[in-house]
């Protein structure tokens, strides 16, 4: 039997996050279990960061992702903030990182701060006792191990330890569910002449120029493709391109398809035909597009749902708590990440920065009410959390959810030094304090 103070079951973004900061607060036994052999999630692979900055370009994020973006870019030198200024941006700003470095940069701060980490290892079961987890079973490749601990933090993106716990949830809208999709990364790529290109061929409508550096930030992400929406019925109705700051190496997210993620087989059938479709776009972009003649498929990521189980928690974020940026008293942080929705087809639906500015300057609360549920030492962060189906995509994203695992991080080692057993009885007032120090903005 392993015993530990804090455990934390899903090494993803938030997951990351959530066990850096309950170690950097003091507790001494964290342990963070991972189905995968990295941490990090799509934060580790070559996403763009999103949610730092509203739309007035304040920034919104700040503590532990904040320093890990900079850790990264001193490390890796092309980790750095992309601001896209008026015109037809979707978002205020990424910080693109590259994916190896933000790998070695979080498993090195989570080593460095006395975490544990157990890769390659799935929960299996949990024991419940008196409305309390007090115990998991996780199984690796060597074998199964028992595991206790005082408070425990779901950070999985299916919510499988709260759903195991019985914890309630539901997912999708009316039947409605949004797409799958894998990432890809594309090397021998030129980077100056796909800019050429598009700004040649694309862009007859005389928009701002599309530059390398600022594209995934672009609003018309339909026309920035290289292809236009008509006449190409086989190719993705998107094509998100990440640069980080190396000319021939860029990552793609393009590929989507509809399934139900909450089915393993089709999951696993999706994951062969996401690959199929990587390969077919980079076919397309060899044959007509300057830029990727020399160009070829180095990594083909694990697939992503968007949405699997939410949390029906103590609170349920709303749109309208998103959109009029409404106050919460216990706020663990904010986000500026946009509601981005892509439905069955891979279409992407965000609101226009004119629509969304009507109420609000783009950034909104993150309460910890939102991660909390009825079981006392559980907490939950990450896509996940509880929040309807227009909330939870825009809490979905990046920044956000590292401001979702240092909220919980904090809220539990907070409850440990405070000697409650209830993750409800600790001081909000403490919390946000602590959090203040520690660089999170309010």
């Amino acid at each position: 039997m392993l015993e530990y103070d804090i455990v934390i079951v899903g090494g993803g973004t938030a997951g990351a996050v959530a066990a850096l900061a309950a170690a950097r607060n003091g507790c001494q036994r964290v342990l963070l279990v991972e189905a995968g052999s990295h941490v990090g999630g799509l934060s580790a692979i070559g996403m763009t960061w999103g949610g730092f900055f509203d739309n007035n370009y304040r920034q919104v994020i700040g503590g532990i992702p904040h320093e890990l973006v900079k850790k990264c870019q001193e490390i890796a030198g092309r980790g750095y903030f992309q601001y896209h200024g008026d015109g037809d941006k979707w978002i205020t700003g990424l910080a693109s990182v590259d994916g190896e470095t933000a790998r070695y940069v979080i498993e090195k701060e989570l080593y460095d701060t006395g975490c544990d980490i157990m890769l390659f290892s799935i929960l299996d079961g949990v024991k419940m006792e008196n409305g309390r987890i007090e115990q998991i079973e996780v199984v690796s490749r060597l074998g199964k191990e028992s595991i206790r601990a005082k408070y425990f933090i779901d950070a999985t993106g299916e919510l499988v330890l709260a759903d195991k716990a019985g914890v309630r949830w539901e997912h999708g809208r009316e039947g409605e569910t949004q797409c799958t999709s894998n990432m890809f990364r594309v090397l021998g790529v030129d980077m100056d002449k796909y800019e050429k290109f598009l700004n040649q061929y694309i862009n007859t409508e005389d928009l701002d120029p599309w530059k390398k550096e600022t594209g995934a930030i672009r609003r018309g992400i339909e026309y920035w493709c290289p292809w236009k929406p008509n006449g190409f019925s086989n190719m993705p109705k998107s094509l998100g391109i990440y640069y980080h700051g190396k000319n021939n190496d860029v990552i793609l997210n393009c590929t989507s398809i509809s399934i139900n993620p909450l089915d393993i087989m089709e999951l696993s059938r999706a994951s062969y035909m996401l690959r199929k479709e990587a390969f077919q776009v980079l076919e397309y972009l060899k044959e007509h597009v300057d830029g990727f003649q020399e160009a070829y498929i180095a990594a083909v990521y694990d697939l992503a749902a968007r949405e699997t189980r939410r949390m029906i928690g103590d609170y349920v974020l709303t749109m309208d708590d998103i959109v009029v940026h409404r106050r919460f008293d216990d706020a663990v942080g904010m986000g500026a990440y946009p509601p981005d929705i892509h439905d069955v087809e891979g279409s992407v639906h965000i609101p226009s920065t004119r629509e969304f500015n009507e109420k609000s300057d783009g950034a909104y609360d993150i309460p910890l009410r939102s991660m909390t549920t009825s079981i006392a030492n559980l907490l939950v962060a990450g896509k996940c959390i509880s929040a309807t189906f227009e909330a939870q995509s825009a809490a979905r994203g990046i920044g956000p959810c590292m401001v979702e695992g240092q909220g919980v991080g904090t809220a539990a080692a907070l409850a440990l030094d405070s000697g409650v057993s209830d993750i409800h009885e600790i001081s909000i007032r403490k919390l946000r304090q602590m959090l203040e120090e520690q660089g999170v903005i309010f």
